[in-house]
């Protein structure tokens, strides 16, 4: 992980909530990483040498333009600095560290088929239980090769209910006892 990423991306959360627009700026910058995540030929270009860096800016401020100042400057800084490229790696620790300060957690279930709404609280509640977090953003995956049940992903813990997978433990029980 990038360290000058993580100072840029603090010094970004610093300023947004002094000016009180840090869920602002929070939204900009989760959609500053869609798009570099979705546009390689835009991630390229900002990780490029070959390309002047007013060409750079030119390029943010159009496909950026009605983001906040915050978020402009942000991106002026980074061309000035030429470290235009760590630009998806601030968007990423801002969001993590805003997560963070408002004790949020991003939890990422995948099912056989889609939750429904009570299953959905119902996982919710428990993230909510499991982590201490006060606030809980939750992604369904749909993925049928799962079968049935559940594998849960909050930050770097999974864990794994899915049918497939318990399938896959009486496999390897039935391999080791032959």
């Amino acid at each position: 992980m990038s360290r000058a990423a993580i100072r840029y991306a603090k010094a970004v959360l610093d300023l947004s909530s002094q000016n009180g627009t840090s869920k602002e700026t929070f939204t900009e910058m989760k959609d500053v990483l869609n798009t570099l995540q979705g546009s390689k030929e835009l991630e390229l270009m900002l990780k490029s040498p070959l390309i002047k860096q007013e060409d750079k800016r030119a390029v943010l401020k159009e496909v950026f333009s009605n983001y906040s100042e915050t978020v402009l400057s942000l991106m002026d800084i980074l061309i000035d600095n030429k470290r235009g490229g760590i630009l998806e790696k601030v968007a990423e620790n801002y969001i993590s560290l805003y997560n963070t300060s408002i004790n949020a957690v991003e939890a990422i279930v995948t099912t056989a088929i889609d939750l429904d709404d009570a299953l959905e609280q119902k996982v919710l509640n428990k993230v909510k239980e499991l982590t201490g977090a006060t606030e809980v953003t939750l992604i369904n995956k749909v993925d049928p090769a799962i079968i049935g049940g559940f594998v849960l992903r909050v930050g770097d813990t999974q864990y794994d209910a899915s049918i497939a997978n318990n399938f896959e433990e009486l496999r390897k029980e039935f391999k080791s006892s032959i």
